[in-house]
């Protein structure tokens, strides 16, 4: 990936020192004097020629309805090696909202999140994938705290609930090919993704969370997480 750097464009301060000159007898009159404000200085003048400035001020960044700003840059796909993620700057927003309480009981009802992803990055992406998945928990048996439940995603078209066939994250970064709802997700373009989730019974008390990620599929790049923690109960 070619590194990119932001060019800043100086602005020239403007100064004019006017000299008045004046005998004793003579009263002495207030110059008339024309203010020009700049983004770097003040300055005053007493000469009638106009006085031009160059200003350094960008425009504002555009943002679609929906809020989420469109990058003023363009950039091509970004490379990586599989199952690892594309450079920062070419990542995508991604945010988890839900469990309001913090706490999460292994017993109870699914619990309903929300994912949303915002393409603030430079890049035009064809085509993305959506994976949530349940993060390692102090509530599971066993050393490696393997979390075990069932993760699902509310399909639109057909207005059901899907299981997902990998619900928790393993021992390594092979959940980021659990992707789906693949759709292309062009500059400052967001969308929404709707999940549920809940612990297996086996589960017991302690810290649990969701990693929430978006991938490109071509590679399952990462392109872009958020993580949600919450205390899990029996």
């Amino acid at each position: 990936m070619s590194k990119r750097a932001l060019a800043a464009l100086p602005v020239a301060g403007l100064g004019l020192l006017a000299l008045v000159a004046c005998s004793p007898s003579t009263p002495v009159s207030a110059p008339s004097t024309t203010v020009l404000i700049t983004t770097a200085s003040r300055a005053t003048t007493t000469s009638p020629p106009a006085l031009t400035t160059t200003s350094s001020k960008a425009a504002a960044t555009p943002v679609t309805d929906n809020g989420c700003k469109v990058n003023p840059a363009t950039e091509p796909m970004p490379t990586a090696p599989d199952f690892e993620q594309v450079s920062i700057p070419d990542q995508m927003q991604v945010t988890l909202s839900g469990v309001p309480s913090g706490t999460v009981k292994v017993t109870g009802a699914p619990v309903e999140v929300a994912m949303t992803v915002c393409n603030n990055s430079p890049v035009n992406y064809p085509s993305i994938g959506f994976v949530l998945a349940l993060e390692h928990c102090s509530c599971a048996p066993g050393p490696q705290g393997m979390a075990k439940g069932t993760v699902q995603r509310f399909d639109a078209a057909s207005g059901s609930w899907v299981t997902l066939p990998h619900p928790a994250i393993g021992g390594g970064m092979d959940y980021l090919g659990g992707y789906s709802a693949q759709q292309p997700l062009p500059k400052g373009k967001s969308a929404t993704v709707r999940y549920r989730f809940s612990y297996d019974p086996s589960m017991t008390a302690g810290k649990g969370g969701l990693e929430a990620d978006v991938v490109v599929p071509e590679g399952n790049h990462l392109a872009g997480g958020t993580r949600l923690s919450f205390a899990v109960t029996h």
